[in-house]
């Protein structure tokens, strides 16, 4: 397997989709919670993963296309 790294637009699709992935978790849980029941999950808690997430495909992507 090729140890390369991700350029401009695989870092923006990634990141994009990560994004999208993140605010449709952070509804859910908020769904979750106007319904009167518990989640297992606090909110804030998949953006705080997501950006964790976000910041370590920046370091995989190469330099001329990190933030």
């Amino acid at each position: 397997m090729s140890k390369t790294k991700f350029n401009g637009f695989e870092k923006y699709f990634i990141q994009t989709a990560l994004k999208q992935a993140i605010e449709q978790a952070e509804e859910d849980v908020l769904a979750i919670e106007a319904d009167g029941k518990r989640s297992i999950y606090a909110p804030g808690y998949f953006t705080l993963v997501g950006n964790e997430m976000i910041n370590k495909i920046n370091d995989m992507t190469l330099k001329k296309h990190q933030d």
